[in-house]
């Protein structure tokens, strides 16, 4: 069994007399307060992909493990496991407007072990929130939503909608016909009927998607990514179709408009794909750019940087200026490599509560694949800078375990952040899918108001006692 990257989002309740429902999300990563909580208990709720083998290390199952919080950190005696072929990307967000959180993700038969079902491109499905957290999953009522790239309210009426970009594949695709693009508007009927759908034409597909008000009009916006250039070593844009596209919330929904320009994450293998979150502070999400970092022939392939384009009244880029991180920033921890791929996942959160924004960033190439992540705290004095920035892997005192020499660990924190101990500051839940040959880990290191808490803080859980059957080698 391995555990791959998790889903999660938000910070737990300040008032827990209070039962507020969830804000509608504008973003994925930006740490919102409330859509963390399936069931509403003042303690936010950890999912995962979690993927199990066969002897002859081929998939059996692509299931989702759901962690619920409290006091004391991730509780697994009162997990659930959904037993099927799902995958993400994994969504949050209050789709019938009952107050409870809900988890949209994408259920398929594509793996099943009958030749006829392998066609199947999937279907989005709903798992909704309640009293006892997550329910029985509900396929959307709404003719061909493959899956939902992006969570958010597009037109402003307060509901969340589900944004798909379609799939427009390459000419030597042959697995899947092309689909239009769609938006299915909420509210969404507890039947998973959505309140009606519109095309979307012209996104970047295949793609990945982030959401976020990142002009503070009050719609949602999106930017598609198409992560493959549809040949090797392709200068990007494709010529296969744009591997960027960008769409503006209206009261008419969305709209295309020009993407955000100097994002810094088109490389010669393509288009690498961002996140979003609020880093400075100012209530508007900006966009968590990864990059390559060219580092020299004698160090190999380029190594990664992160650039922060932050949003404004007049949109990306409009107000405060860009901000690059690496490993050579002043303050960060370590030094570029070929093949790290600093900033290939980012997020946001205030992990030690005091109001400002802190700046999480993974390095899942680190030590040959090993991986680390690294904090980097914001404060009064402004967004991070990277000063005081502190760097955790299985090498850190306190954090149990110990990294593979040969490498391949995949250690690194999962996006976005959460508040799974109710305390009010967020928590980093951290995977590493080949931590033990493959058997993984989960780590969760606890917010506290000077960081990340170890020396004994961390509670570290063993896959195999999580209720599927481990990895057959």
């Amino acid at each position: 069994m391995t555990l791959l990257v998790g889903c999660s989002g938000g910070d737990a309740r300040e008032d827990r007399s209070v039962d507020p429902a969830p804000r509608v999300p504008t973003g994925r990563g930006a740490g919102a307060r409330g859509l963390g909580d399936f069931d509403r208990d003042g303690y936010d709720d950890f999912v995962t992909p979690m993927t199990t083998w066969n002897k002859f290390r081929q998939p059996t199952g692509y299931h989702l493990l759901v962690l619920p919080g409290s006091a004391k950190g991730l509780d697994p005696g009162r997990r659930r496991t959904y037993r099927d072929f799902y995958y993400g990307p994994l969504l949050r967000a209050d789709l019938d407007g009952d107050g409870y959180t809900d988890l949209v993700a994408t259920r398929t038969d594509r793996h099943a072990a009958d030749p006829a079902h392998r066609e199947d491109p999937g279907t989005a499905v709903i798992l909704p929130g309640g009293r006892k957290g997550l329910g029985d999953p509900v396929p959307v009522k709404a003719a061909g939503l493959v899956m939902a790239s992006a969570a958010t309210d597009v037109d402003g009426d307060g509901a969340v909608d589900l944004v798909y970009a379609g799939h427009h594949p390459n000419p030597i695709d042959t697995e899947r016909p092309d689909q239009q693009g769609l938006v299915a508007y909420g509210p969404f009927g507890k039947d998973g009927a959505p309140a009606r759908t519109a095309e979307l034409k012209e996104a970047a597909s295949p793609s990945q998607a982030i959401s976020g008000d990142f002009d503070d009009d009050g719609y949602g916006d999106v930017l598609f990514t198409d992560p493959d250039p549809g040949e090797e070593d392709a200068d990007p844009p494709s010529a296969n179709g744009p591997s960027v596209t960008y769409f503006r919330g209206s009261p008419r929904g969305l709209t295309p408009a020009r993407p955000p320009a100097n994002l810094g994450n088109e490389t010669y293998d393509g288009v690498l794909v961002p996140r979003s979150g609020d880093v400075d502070g100012d209530g508007i999400e900006d966009i968590l750019a990864p990059g390559y970092r060219e580092v020299g022939v004698a160090e190999g392939p380029a190594s990664g940087r992160l650039t922060v384009a932050y949003g404004s009244k007049s949109g990306v880029g409009g107000g405060r200026p860009n901000a690059v991180f690496d490993q050579e920033t002043p303050g960060v921890p370590g030094d570029s490599q070929g093949k790290d791929g600093f900033g290939r996942g980012a997020g946001t959160g205030d992990v030690n509560g005091d109001g400002h924004p802190d700046l999480l960033v993974d390095t899942p190439g680190e030590d040959q694949g090993d991986g680390r992540f690294t904090l980097l705290p914001g404060g009064p004095g402004g967004p991070p800078t990277g000063a005081d920035a502190t760097a955790f892997d299985l090498d850190s005192p306190g954090v149990p375990g110990r990294h593979d020499p040969s490498g391949g660990d995949g250690f690194g924190a999962t996006f976005p952040l959460l508040d799974v101990n109710g305390d009010g500051r967020s928590d980093v839940v951290a995977t590493a899918p080949g931590y033990l040959r493959g058997k993984g880990g989960l780590w969760l290191f606890p917010g506290t108001p000077k960081g990340l808490g170890t020396g004994g803080r961390i509670q570290f859980l063993d896959p195999s006692g999580l209720g599927l059957p481990p990895r057959t080698t």
